[in-house]
């Protein structure tokens, strides 16, 4: 197949969801269809509705976009920037069906409480009711999407590989490292910014005795105010000792302290299928993580990590401090979680499942209406 995928920006950067979008197009191509990445500028979600709305076209068409492609995949989080010309005939780039990838709904999960919906619900209603089929990357997601759609699009779960790492940990360095003497060394790994809940953690970390724990931040700081908030949060709670800010990382480096690390943290407001928590269960990070979300769907309660309210952080002191003392405990969750990663999909599975999905939609060019709904 010939395939288009657009999404903001373009596939180089490192958080998670777009290290998903970059194995999927890798494993698609080494699987013999043509991929084509269109990156659109990055907007906020008002300005990109807005020039949608004024100019249609959400860039300049590159060259080569004027061919038709078999179909087109979006993640879904450009929405606002074609939300409104996807179904117009001069839509670009132009294919036989329209392929939703989503990872989080961007103006969050549904809530049936609600009597109206938010201009961003909206929105994203009418994408969704716009496109021909959706890859969900967990069964949470899904469950989202069927709850705003106004009606049931074709969809599949294309779950994430676990191969685009390779921690090649043994029994005998998680027995190593489980036994290590000194504080449990915690890992937050995922953007300094407040729905991934490092505030909280910082709230759980102070509640432990001196010597307990210590953690270490990797991940870019997107909104300054709140970098700014946490360090000062720091500061006030005496945490200076205790915890390293490390800012992004990648490849080897980013390897080198999973690997030292002995447990994953990430009291995120809500996750769909976390790839920070999947590469720490191949690390053999037992992981500490929010149940809101996807996050069941890759780790059982108590067996390879914990599920917890992330407004809950005395519960987290309480299991972290259960961890750091017992390290027995920690051991066998190593153990489990390393078995659970060993035991997931292969990236070139899940580009598998995603391209006999797109194949089983496809329509030739110009044989679909394209009428704005």
């Amino acid at each position: 197949m010939r395939l288009a995928f657009v999404v903001y920006g373009g596939l180089e950067q490192i958080s998670g969801g777009f290290v998903y979008d970059r194995a999927l197009v890798t494993g698609l191509r080494a699987l013999g269809h043509e991929v084509d990445v269109f990156g659109l500028p990055w907007r906020g979600p008002l300005s990109a509705a807005a020039r949608n709305v004024a100019f249609g076209h959400p860039a300049r068409r590159p060259p080569g976009a004027a061919r038709p492609y078999d179909a087109v995949m979006q993640d879904e989080l450009v929405h606002p920037s074609v939300f409104l010309t996807n179904r117009r005939p001069d839509a670009w780039p132009r294919g036989g069906a329209v392929v939703a990838l989503v990872h989080n709904l961007g103006s969050g999960p549904p809530d049936g409480a609600r009597t109206s919906l938010s201009w961003r619900a909206r929105l994203e209603r009418r994408y969704l009711d716009a496109v021909d089929g959706v890859i969900a990357v967990c069964e949470r997601t899904l469950a989202d999407v069927r709850a705003l759609a106004r009606h049931e699009v074709p969809a599949v779960i294309v779950k994430p590989g676990r191969d685009h790492v390779a921690p090649a940990v043994s029994d005998a360095l998680l027995d190593e490292r489980s036994r290590a003497p000194g504080p449990l060394r915690v890992l937050f790994a995922g953007a300094v910014a407040p729905h991934k809940g490092l505030h909280r953690l910082l709230d759980a970390l102070a509640r432990a005795p001196d010597g307990a724990l210590t953690l270490d931040v990797v991940g870019p700081a997107p909104v300054p105010g709140y970098a700014r908030a946490i360090d000062r949060q720091i500061a006030r709670l005496g945490l200076g000792g205790r915890v390293t800010l490390h800012g992004p990382r990648t490849s080897d480096a980013l390897d080198a302290i999973f690997r030292t690390s002995q447990v994953l943290a990430l009291p995120s407001d809500r996750e769909a299928y976390s790839l920070a928590c999947l590469e720490a269960l191949g690390f053999g990070l037992p992981v500490l993580a929010t149940r809101a979300g996807g996050l069941g769907e890759m780790i059982a309660h108590g067996r390879e990590g914990f599920l917890l309210d992330p407004d809950d952080p005395a519960l987290w002191a309480k299991i972290l401090g259960e961890l750091a003392r017992d390290r027995a405990a920690l051991g066998t969750l190593a153990k489990a979680a390393v078995a659970r990663w060993r035991a997931h999909r292969t990236w070139r599975e899940a580009a598998a499942s995603a391209a006999a999905f797109i194949e089983a939609l496809r329509i030739p060019a110009g044989e679909r209406a394209r009428a704005a709904p």
